[in-house]
């Protein structure tokens, strides 16, 4: 018994110390299945920055434009790419940058939405750092 009330009181300690996930919430315009795995991407590599995209298309926190494409090189051969344009919620482009030489229109995805998480949070700690 006492087992079991030690489990019940560290298992309710370690949810009351976890923080909450922020809610992001984005529009996203690329193809619907390159939307859908975009933003199942950015959930994924979002949890562990405590962070929970929603798409939404209106009242959205940042707008996100973003394609796959399968450029073809002399060298390696047909590969995949992805592009991507980050905006406000006010219009003001955040950046944009691109990944390529994926093997999948997966892989590019993958890398462009850790490459957007990771600059949105540098973005979101370079304004509060500017806030009084």
């Amino acid at each position: 018994m006492k087992l079991m009330v030690t489990i019940v009181l560290f298992s309710s300690l370690a949810l009351a110390q976890a923080k909450p996930l922020t809610e992001i919430k984005v529009k996203i315009e690329a193809p619907e299945s390159d939307k859908i795995l975009l933003l199942d991407k950015l959930n994924e590599h979002g949890e562990g920055h405590q962070m929970h995209f929603t798409s939404v298309q209106e009242g959205f926190d940042y707008r996100l434009v973003f394609g796959t494409m399968q450029p073809s090189s002399p060298w390696v051969g047909n590969t995949s790419a992805a592009g991507v344009s980050v905006y406000d919620s006010k219009g003001t482009e955040l950046f944009r940058f691109s990944r390529s030489n994926r093997w999948t229109d997966s892989g590019a995805t993958n890398a462009a939405a850790k490459e957007i998480i990771k600059r949105l949070l540098r973005w979101q700690q370079q304004e509060q750092r500017s806030k009084p």
